[in-house]
């Protein structure tokens, strides 16, 4: 009897003093490259590059989404060991893609943000609009009037318009404020509070190119 409680007891302290493994920690969210969010790329080609980390510095593998719809992605290339990826397939002509990339550390995975781009068709009827460019406000400014401008996007196929829109005070939400817009400018009044902002440039075809979103205080 004594034996085996001294046993049991040697058995418990081994246990107890075991080392006890950490939880994984996902990767970091990958960042894309290259083809850049709004980028026209002539290659049907194109070399898709991104970069990616893991805290644990574990060693990565990399699945590549892609699609035409951004709601509807699908697998690419899986068990990629390289942060670089060129398809094997000519991609469409004049057509917009979505893409993102996952990164799996052989537990745990993390996707970036979804990015688009278009390939080029014959002549300047294959390029996307080019993404608007902010001129203002980029900067905090009165409450009241508020004349939001950009530069005009080149590119695309026919008329370019614009639609613009914005997240203003509580809102957790971006709305349209104003669509079909043929010039690069739009005043509307607004009262005190956060404003977020962007304009979203629409060829003929209905090919898009997205600004970049702007955050600033109305006082």
């Amino acid at each position: 009897m004594r034996t085996q409680l001294i046993i049991s007891g040697l058995m418990m302290m081994l246990l107890g003093c075991g080392k006890s493994e950490d939880p994984n920690l996902a990767p970091n969210q990958p960042e894309i490259i290259s083809p850049s969010d709004g980028a026209t790329c002539e290659s049907l080609k194109p070399s898709f590059s991104w970069d990616a980390t893991d805290p644990e510095e574990d060693d990565l593998i990399y699945t590549l989404w892609m699609g035409t719809s951004e709601d509807n992605l699908s697998i690419a290339s899986d068990n990629l060991l390289n942060t670089r990826y060129i398809p094997s397939e000519d991609l469409n002509i004049s057509t917009k893609y979505y893409w993102q990339v996952e990164a799996h550390d052989g537990t745990s995975s993390t996707k970036s943000e979804v990015v688009s781009f278009g390939t080029t068709g014959e002549g300047e009827s294959g390029v996307l609009p080019s993404r608007p460019v902010i001129i203002a406000p980029k900067n905090d400014t009165t409450a009241g009037d508020v004349t939001f401008s950009w530069n005009a996007s080149a590119g695309g196929e026919g008329d370019i318009t614009y639609d613009l829109y914005v997240q203003h005070g509580t809102s957790t939400s971006f709305t349209l404020l104003e669509g079909k817009l043929s010039g690069t400018s739009h005043t509307d009044n607004f009262s005190s509070g956060s404003l977020s902002w962007y304009v979203e440039a629409i060829d003929s075809r209905g090919q898009t190119s997205r600004s970049e979103i702007v955050i600033i205080s109305l006082d």
